[in-house]
């Protein structure tokens, strides 16, 4: 017999490639976007941490002596967390056929919820571990989505959502939500950037060569990179990191980390 992580994971692999279909209709049929939220979003609160290398701290700002870098938001959570469950998988890379990163480097799950998961798919690690799997991660060109994520706790079976904390680690090829442009604005609007930090253009350095729009898995680039739509940018970093011109910069207020460390510990109790 079939189990329900079983179960959850080959429905899993036989959507995945219509989540863009999916994401389309919510916006065409009121009632199926009204059942998709309550099943799959409702209570999710989403922030995207960018890539570490490509950020530079606010210079109108006064900054401390040790600035944070965005992925220290990951590790603050990690160190409080009495329990971390590490997936052996990426279930989007696996279900997308990925050639471009690691099937390996799988999400985390901090918080009780994470005691309920089916070791079929991963297992429970140590602090450390947990240290050691999100630079590798970042190693590998991924980038952190930190949350509540209400579909995680469904096709996981973890219980009550409020008690998963989910953390991924997203290429822009495969990422489950590279259909927020897609999707219902009050669905879409629980994915949001870290508070607190900013893409700027030097339009002068920018030649137009195309490498940040190849980069955005949102689509909110454009015309060679001279076209940016700030209501889609989720600050991902991808697109200053790969720029040869140096031409973009993810700006960031000291305090943004301290920030999304509070938006974040109030979605899931992980203190140990």
């Amino acid at each position: 017999m079939i189990d329900f992580t079983d179960l959850s994971i080959a429905i899993i692999k036989r959507t995945f490639q219509r989540r863009f279909e999916l994401a389309r209709i919510t916006e065409r049929s009121d009632t199926f976007r009204k059942i998709v939220k309550r099943l799959f979003f409702e209570g999710d609160d989403i922030q995207v941490i960018p890539r570490d290398v490509s950020v530079e701290v606010n210079r109108s700002f006064q900054p401390p002596e040790n600035t944070a870098l965005p992925s220290d938001v990951l590790r603050r959570m990690i160190l409080r967390s009495k329990h971390i469950f590490r997936m052996d998988f990426c279930i989007c890379r696996v279900s997308s056929g990925c050639s471009d990163y690691p099937h390996d480097l799988g999400c985390l799950f901090l918080g009780p919820g994470a005691l309920r998961i089916s070791d079929k798919v991963g297992s429970l690690i140590s602090k450390e571990k947990a240290l050691e799997h999100i630079e590798r991660c970042r190693e590998a060109g991924l980038v952190h989505i930190i949350g509540r994520n209400r579909i995680d706790s469904v096709w996981l079976n973890s219980g009550p959502h409020d008690e998963l904390l989910s953390v991924c680690n997203c290429c822009e090829c495969c990422c489950l939500w590279r259909m927020t442009p897609l999707l219902s604005e009050d669905i879409a609007s629980s994915i949001t950037p870290m508070e607190g930090v900013s893409i700027v253009r030097d339009a002068e350095s920018c030649v137009l060569c195309g490498r940040c729009e190849e980069a955005c898995f949102t689509g909110a680039i454009s015309e060679g990179g001279a076209h940016h739509d700030t209501g889609r940018c989720l600050i991902c970093g991808r697109c200053a990191e790969r720029c040869p011109q140096d031409a973009l910069k993810v700006v960031m207020d000291p305090d943004a980390v301290d920030e999304a460390v509070r938006r974040v510990e109030v979605l899931v109790d992980v203190e140990s």
